[in-house]
């Protein structure tokens, strides 16, 4: 049977909604959406996503459990405000500012602001100074305001690389590292800039591409002028003969 390209256009439309579908439970997780890793030494502001994996609860309260062990603990974590939610800070020794936190648990003052279905929100700490590790490792506990509790506190493992509940974490890189990319990216940008620079006027000058095409443009439209003109002239002449 002959399939016309508007339902081929539409099945494979429908075969890729199937697929997002079904990939959509295994990446709706929370996670540290940015930054995706921080430099040894400093104090970046981490923002976590949480999204509402349930059709009929609302996420009503989260809590960000801080690394414990010695080679991944952070000194200071500061909290930034969300609206329409309260946040509750636990702190074990240290007196200044921002100093001893265990962990921040943020809480919905209404239902009108809980995470409801289909929806996410943002979470943000600041956090430093970041040690030198491979990897820093948090706990996301996200409690529903049907009474469930899911805990996001799974490390990948030889077993099982990708978890069913992972961690939020963050790849720690060298200051040495972070200040070689940079580096590499600064001298990517200006080689591109000199290739396209150094390429023809034509590429580098707008106006004198435009101009260009114009008298092409010009110069056929004289040609075809031209043509029509000999051809009527051809005409005329046989007629008078």
């Amino acid at each position: 049977m002959f399939r016309t390209p508007t339902r081929i256009a539409a099945a494979s439309v429908g075969a890729l909604a199937v697929v997002l579908a079904a990939a959509l439970p295994a990446s709706a997780h929370v996670t540290i959406k940015d930054p995706v890793q921080a430099t040894v030494g400093s104090y970046p502001t981490l923002t976590f996503l949480v999204p509402n994996e349930r059709e009929r609860a609302n996420t009503e309260k989260l809590q960000i459990i801080l690394p414990t062990e010695a080679a991944a603990k952070l000194p200071n974590a500061l909290v930034k405000r969300v609206p329409g939610w309260k946040h509750v800070i636990e702190k074990r020794g240290g007196d200044g500012i921002g100093e001893g936190v265990v962990s921040v648990t943020w809480i919905a003052q209404s239902s009108r602001a809980s995470i409801d279905a289909g929806e996410f929100e943002e979470f943000k700490l600041s956090v430093g100074r970041i040690p030198d590790t491979e990897k820093i490792y948090f706990e996301a506990v996200q409690t529903y305001n049907n009474g469930e509790v899911v805990r996001w506190d799974q490390r990948p493992t030889a077993e099982t690389p990708h978890p069913e509940h992972p961690a939020p974490s963050l790849k720690v890189v060298p200051a040495a590292a972070a200040s070689t990319s940079a580096t590499q990216t600064m001298a990517l940008a200006g080689s591109t800039t000199s290739g396209d620079d150094s390429g023809s006027s034509l590429a580098g000058s707008p106006a004198l591409a435009s101009a260009s095409a114009a008298a092409l443009l010009a110069g056929a439209g004289g040609l075809m002028w031209k043509r029509r003109r000999s051809q009527r002239d051809d005409v005329a002449t046989t007629l008078n003969g």
